[in-house]
């Protein structure tokens, strides 16, 4: 079956799927915002789609039909309150996980994670002995001292993968262990325990990916933007990282188009943030061809808002952090919100630069034991997901855009 992506016209290598998306489709505007009007409707929404992105489809890496299925959900909720809606397509590198890794040190089999597009090894595997190097390990040949692997350390818990690693260790298979195992690889170390690795990869060429961004036009091209990732890595659903945070942006399209500010306001859920945040660097190239990065007055990033009721606020602009503070005194958010010095440009955020716009990058804390040990994990799933923290944020950022939303 042909996808819509072989069918929609090509701009700049990147492909842009029209407003109307739909013959005939048109947005609900205003109604939209009845789904989402009270704190009811959005833990009802919210659960709804935390179904359908997260129980239905599971991980989502970008790149992968699971991704597709997802940026669809995205691209019809987004369309039921803004008139602007398109994919913004991008070709990334394939990279597929085809069977089980295994860490066997000595006797003991040791749970191992591999890095999102790491080199693999031969289907035999290789066999050494472990090294402790900084706060990791390295497999290195027992004879020679020839390092074959990097395994990295989980500071949350249980072993975990983390995005494409080869700018720093092109050549070397890297994997993640889980902090309560290093007493014991420490253990082998100092004895020198004869340890096989097997991380059987395929690279599968290039593969397209998208980003679903949708705009609210105002009377002043002045602009708000709100960026949040929807992939996630090839092992976990995502829930908490991030696909909370990108429903509570998609409530809060809903939330715009009844307010209707005076700013424009655009809201991107991003593909690939976990493969070098491409999906939002080709968003920004594509305002940079058009001339219109100037327009964005400010970038609001969010990055797991779910791990905690305490929002992290990261912001250079002292105007900003008091904006955030002074609206959880006013709205008596129950929460002990923290502010960081330090750039809101970060991640996804730091393509939009260019702009000059003030910036936020925001996550969060506060439920650590219970939500932190999910991060890159199979569980991070939709019951995970401690649904005060979406209200919270919502109705902070509900309050920011009829703060910021007018001149």
């Amino acid at each position: 079956m042909m996808k819509r992506r072989d069918v929609v016209g090509i701009l700049g290598g990147a492909v842009l799927a029209g407003a109307a998306l739909v013959a005939g489709a048109a947005p609900e505007g205003p109604s939209a915002w009845r789904s989402v009007d009270t704190p009811e409707k959005r833990e009802s929404y919210t659960r709804g789609l935390l179904k359908e992105l997260c129980t239905d489809i599971g991980p989502k890496p970008a790149g992968s039909e699971a991704y597709d299925r997802a940026a669809a959900i995205i691209e019809r909720e987004m369309r039921r309150s803004l008139p602007q809606v398109r994919q913004v397509e991008l070709d990334m590198e394939g990279w597929k996980l085809t069977g089980a890794p295994l860490l066997k040190v000595g006797d003991t089999e040791v749970e191992i994670w591999p890095y999102s597009h790491t080199p693999g090894t031969p289907a035999e595997g290789v066999t050494g002995v472990l090294r402790k190097s900084g706060g990791g390990f390295t497999l290195v040949d027992q004879k020679t001292g020839e390092r074959r692997a990097i395994f990295g350390v989980s500071p949350f818990g249980r072993a975990i993968p983390h995005p494409d690693a080869r700018w720093s260790s092109p050549a070397f298979t890297l994997v993640g262990v889980g902090k309560q195992d290093v007493p014991f690889l420490e253990r082998a170390a100092e004895a020198g325990t004869p340890a096989t690795l097997r991380v059987p990869v395929r690279f599968t060429g290039l593969v397209t990916t998208s980003s679903v961004m949708g705009t609210l036009p105002g009377r002043s091209k002045e602009e708000i933007l709100f960026v949040s990732h929807l992939d996630t890595l090839y092992n976990s659903p995502g829930a908490n990282d991030n696909t909370a945070s990108t429903i509570v942006m998609v409530m809060l399209a809903h939330a715009a188009a009844a307010m209707r500010p005076e700013r424009t306001l655009t809201f991107i859920a991003t593909g690939a943030e976990e493969h070098y945040c491409i999906g939002a660097r080709k968003c920004a190239q594509l305002r940079e061809r058009a001339g219109t990065m100037g327009n964005i007055r400010y970038v609001v990033n969010f990055d797991s808002l779910t791990y905690g009721p305490n929002l992290q606020i990261y912001s250079t602009d002292a105007d900003m952090r008091d904006l955030i503070r002074s609206i959880h005194a006013d709205l008596k958010i129950n929460a002990t919100p923290r502010y960081f010095e330090e750039s809101g440009f970060t991640m996804d955020s730091a393509a939009f630069r260019a702009s000059g716009a003030k910036a936020i990058y925001a996550n969060s804390r506060g439920y650590d034991e219970r939500t932190l040990p999910v991060y890159h994990r199979p569980e991070d799933t939709a019951d995970s997901v401690p649904l005060d923290c979406v209200e919270i944020s919502f109705r902070v950022f509900e309050e920011f855009i009829r703060r910021v939303g007018w001149r």
